[in-house]
């Protein structure tokens, strides 16, 4: 078990995007792009991963866990490659959306693989720590990358995504040394027979998909999840632009990323620890006060922005591995990884809308002035949504007490 948990942290090593995510915008600019035009590009990418959850995830349920996850290592070398080819916004939208594909080879299907393989072992309770180190892992490796992401950047801007693709290329033959799960997890269907999880149709896997998205218990934590995600996602892609606008020269950003990346690796880590403390009621409901204040903050001091993308990413690696962990706990074993997907398409939909809507009036208003008065927005209505739903519920389905 240990050697596995081993080699399931290298292959998600080989995940990051360090060397790129540094000098994405700066990188994008320089090719003639502006606010709008990067938006566009970015909700390319997120509508594009709306389109393709549900089919790859089901092919990870389908096909099994590695040969899915191999296709998404493998698109994502290509991708790379495309990046230091493209030259105009119509190939920048052509890239991202194809780099969508290969990303959801892995949402969904990661997380099933790892889920399943714990249960197998009676380990699943383990799930969000072994979740949040491996996450943990990816930023380390994200950190170090990103700090030499500039100097590569002043070389040839070509060079960050060609580091890229050579570290993805190494997942490839690490994810066979892992152990398949897709075929083997059984569970009885709504016909009383005994079916292989990897024997769902794409009928009844939108059955599934649709039956429990129509759980208040399932629907209510998406729909809390959506906002928190539209915030993180237009910070992520329009944090470059307002970094710089509040004085952080381009030659520091890799810097501030091997940073970003450390927190993030400390937050992920005790992602198990605080759920064990808090609960899972206790981790979700701790978002809507730190993203108001933080967000606020740099309202009134732009510069209180470099402490808020610290904060911003500390959150979403806690919050992560305790929903999905959540959402695993509220759901049978047949389409695991296509409920898991479901979950995520509904996620990224709202996120893309958001960044296409978010690049026209982040050029109007400014980069710095618009995150400030998304995250508000997003934690006042997440509070009120609260209020009215508390979306955390016990396995029951009745609400867990605060």
């Amino acid at each position: 078990m240990v050697s596995l948990v081993r080699r399931y942290y290298l292959y998600r090593a080989t995940l990051s995007s360090g060397f790129y995510i540094p000098v994405s915008v700066v990188y994008m600019e320089s090719r003639g792009l502006g606010l709008a035009a990067i938006g566009l590009a970015q909700g390319a990418f997120l509508f594009s991963m709306v389109a393709s959850e549900l089919p790859t995830g089901y092919l990870g349920d389908r096909l099994g866990r590695r040969a899915a996850l191999a296709l998404g290592n493998a698109v994502v070398v290509a991708v790379m490659l495309g990046f230091t080819v493209a030259d105009s916004p119509l190939d920048f939208v052509a890239v991202y959306a194809f780099w969508a594909v290969g990303w959801t080879f892995r949402t969904g299907t990661v997380d099933a693989w790892l889920y399943e393989l714990l249960a197998r072992r009676d380990a699943d309770d383990e799930y969000a720590r072994i979740s949040g180190r491996s996450d943990s892992t990816v930023l380390v490796v994200s950190a170090v990358a990103a700090l030499s992401a500039g100097l590569l950047y002043t070389v040839d801007p070509a060079a960050p995504f060609v580091a890229n693709a050579a570290l993805a290329s190494l997942g490839v033959p690490l994810l066979f040394t892992l152990p398949e799960t897709s075929g083997s997890e059984v569970d009885a269907g709504a016909d009383g027979e005994r079916r292989a999880a990897d024997q769902l149709g794409v009928r009844e896997a939108l059955g599934v998909l649709r039956a429990q998205l129509s759980r208040p218990a399932i629907r209510w934590v998406v729909v809390y999840a959506a906002l928190f995600n539209l915030a993180f996602s237009v910070t992520r892609v329009f944090e470059q632009p307002a970094m710089r606008a509040v004085g952080v020269p381009v030659a520091g950003l890799g810097v501030l990323y091997a940073g970003f990346k450390l927190v993030s690796a400390a937050a992920a880590g005790v992602a198990g620890p605080l759920e064990d403390r808090l609960g899972t009621h206790g981790v979700l409901l701790l978002m809507v006060p730190v993203v108001a204040v933080a967000y606020a903050s740099f309202a009134v001091v732009p510069l209180l922005l470099l402490p808020a993308l610290f904060v911003r990413r500390g959150l979403q690696r806690i919050s992560r591995p305790v929903r999905n962990g959540y959402v695993n706990d509220h759901i049978s074993g047949v389409g695991r990884a296509t409920v898991l997907s479901g979950v995520s398409m509904a996620l990224t939909l709202v996120s893309g809308t958001a960044n296409v809507v978010g690049g026209r009036v982040a050029a109007t208003v400014g980069p710095v002035q618009f995150l400030a008065a998304t995250g508000v927005a997003v934690a006042v209505l997440a509070g009120l949504l609260w209020v009215a739903t508390d979306p955390v519920r016990a396995p029951s389905g009745d609400t867990v007490p605060a």
